[in-house]
């Protein structure tokens, strides 16, 4: 009777710190939705109405939207490049025995494990003085692209070292060419990976901030304008903004896991 008592004692104590954790964690994203319906610009309960004048304001924004559509553009660009580039890099190194093989794998997580300001300023020098180039999306593109690799190539190599090489192998042995069994047999294995690395690619490039700040041009991208906006205090239309990337980032993973069901099923 000890023991069971003691064990549901337990769980119940686990059950209410995990909902306090949540709450915690969930309570700031619930108020900043909740005031980007409120009629005035106090940020204060109770509120005193409901209205969607923040969001139509916004929407008539051209900077907004200009920013919006240059972030999209960064962060589909980078999921692309990023997961291109971190997959045969992550080929590479789970599937080929080569020298500095463990030096180059600590090399290619070093842009993760740097301070975010100290690899915005390393990118911008790189970019004026060595290679020429003016600041402009170009440089965002290519600045996000060094920060995502690296996560890319954590989760394949995750994947990778889980993979089952002897089904390959059986595939080649009923005829296959490497082109045939990478899209009959690898790919479809590994696609919810480089499904969820692009999906995060997309999601860090599009909520990166402090390197873009450094390496930007006269094109902002969002989180640019939204720090410019919170330099003026915090506006409900911020409020608003930040809900509307929300439902978005939302419903971009939900249609990414349907995705990713659905194809598991064929």
């Amino acid at each position: 009777m000890r023991t069971t008592r003691g064990k549901s004692f337990r769980f119940g104590v686990l059950d209410l710190s995990t909902v306090l954790i949540m709450i915690f964690l969930l309570l700031p994203i619930v108020i900043i939705v909740l005031f980007s319906f409120n009629p005035t610009s106090a940020t204060s309960f109770p509120m005193r109405g409901f209205t969607t004048k923040w969001y139509r304001e916004v929407l008539k924004n051209e900077t907004f939207i200009s920013a919006l559509i240059n972030s999209v553009y960064v962060g589909l660009m980078v999921s692309c490049v990023s997961v291109f580039i971190g997959v045969l890099a992550s080929f590479a190194l789970t599937r080929y025995r080569f020298r500095f093989k463990e030096m180059m794998s600590y090399i290619v997580l070093l842009p993760i494990t740097l301070p975010a300001i100290i690899l915005g300023i390393s990118l911008l020098s790189f970019f004026a003085s060595v290679l020429g180039i003016s600041r402009s999306l170009l440089t965002v593109t290519l600045s996000h692209v060094v920060f995502c690799t690296p996560f890319v190539v954590l989760i394949m190599n995750a994947r990778l070292d889980k993979f089952d090489i002897t089904i390959e192998e059986a595939a080649k042995d009923l005829g296959a060419n490497a082109l045939q069994t990478f899209r009959y047999v690898t790919f479809p294995l590994i696609r919810p990976s480089l499904i969820g690395t692009m999906m995060l690619s997309f999601g860090l490039s599009f909520d990166e901030f402090l390197v873009t700040f450094f390496v930007v041009g006269r094109k902002n991208t969002l989180p640019i304008v939204i720090w410019g906006m919170l330099r003026r205090g915090v506006s409900p239309t911020v409020n608003a903004i930040a809900t509307m990337v929300l439902a978005i980032s939302i419903t971009l993973i939900i249609i990414a896991n349907r995705i990713a069901k659905l194809r598991s099923l064929y």
